[in-house]
């Protein structure tokens, strides 16, 4: 069992087929025992000019009380804009507050290897992390799933060139890297 389950974000639009495959496993999981709490991560794309009325953690949150799990079972993250921040904000805002160091998070198969990546270097070593895949989003082709996972391999490569001299775990160097201000703790 998980002390809390992080969903990662995709969209802001409630019927795209990612959003909606991840929101199911996320409640498949809970349904199962496997976590308490769930935390919906996600404002919206950093390809946005301006930041969406709904962001992605609310999107998935309704999404989720519609299939059954309890609106106070749910908390939101609404600042980050990537897997990378995600991880960052879930992590000052809840991980460390509740001392919640078991963490399992959901995401689509193409991108588990690169958030497993992504939560290794900023949870670091003290925390225990596993991914689970949703499944893949209706109406996706096979040629559809090749190109993510293309993209995907490519984005994790990248983040290892960026990320790879950074220490795991080390808060104030990965909030440097999302060039934002490490928060005082």
């Amino acid at each position: 069992m998980h002390d809390v389950l992080i969903v990662l974000g995709y969209s802001t639009d409630p019927d795209d087929s990612v959003v909606k495959a991840r929101v199911a496993k996320a409640v498949e999981l809970y349904q199962q025992s496997l976590a308490p709490q769930v935390i919906m991560s996600g404002c919206c794309s950093d390809k946005l000019d301006i930041r969406p009325a709904t962001s992605e953690a609310a999107v998935m949150r309704d999404q989720a009380i519609d299939l059954g799990i309890p609106s106070s079972a749910i908390l939101l993250e609404e600042e980050s804009v990537d897997t990378l921040g995600n991880f960052y904000y879930c992590r000052q805002r809840y991980l460390e507050p509740c001392s919640w160091y078991n963490v399992g998070f959901v995401s689509t198969p193409w991108h588990s290897v690169r958030a497993a990546y992504l939560a290794g270097m900023v949870l670091g070593p003290d925390y225990e992390v596993t991914a689970y895949s949703s499944d893949h989003p209706r109406h996706w082709q096979d040629a559809d799933i090749a190109e993510s996972e293309r993209y995907n391999q490519a984005l994790l490569s990248q983040a290892r060139q960026q990320l790879g001299k950074l220490t795991p775990g080390d808060l104030e160097a990965i909030a440097g890297h999302l060039g934002i201000a490490p928060r005082k703790r």
